[in-house]
């Protein structure tokens, strides 16, 4: 079994030294809100190493496959599916002949039948 990857963010060295680097520079200029830049340089590297990471982009392209495999998919079945109504639609009219002729036969025979007394 390949080990769990949920804290993946937390070994990131780079990511540390950027936070580090903007805590240290809010020590140094007595500017607390400089931290936050610390914190968004943090998340810039996260987002850089994920977007260039060989695995993350076999991953992307996994999920592209798979999105373009779903609609070819999605499009099969809605084919399907408007064959379906177009050949109910067909039975229908069909059956809607066949009573229309079943009661003409019932009339016709109507008028052929010997009345009982």
């Amino acid at each position: 079994m390949a080990p769990s990857k949920a804290l993946w963010f937390l070994r990131n060295w780079q990511a540390w030294l950027v936070l580090a680097m903007g805590v240290a520079a809010a020590l140094v200029t007595g500017n607390t809100w400089i931290i936050s830049l610390g914190v968004i340089g943090f998340l810039l590297v996260l987002l850089f190493e994920a977007g260039l990471d060989p695995r993350s982009l076999m991953r992307a392209a996994h999920a592209e496959q798979e999105n373009r495999s779903m609609y070819a998919e999605r499009a099969r079945l809605l084919g399907g599916l408007k064959e379906l109504q177009a050949r109910n639609a067909a039975l229908e009219a069909e059956k809607q002949k066949l009573l229309q002729d079943l009661q003409a036969a019932q009339a016709e025979m109507d008028k052929l039948a010997v009345p009982r007394r």
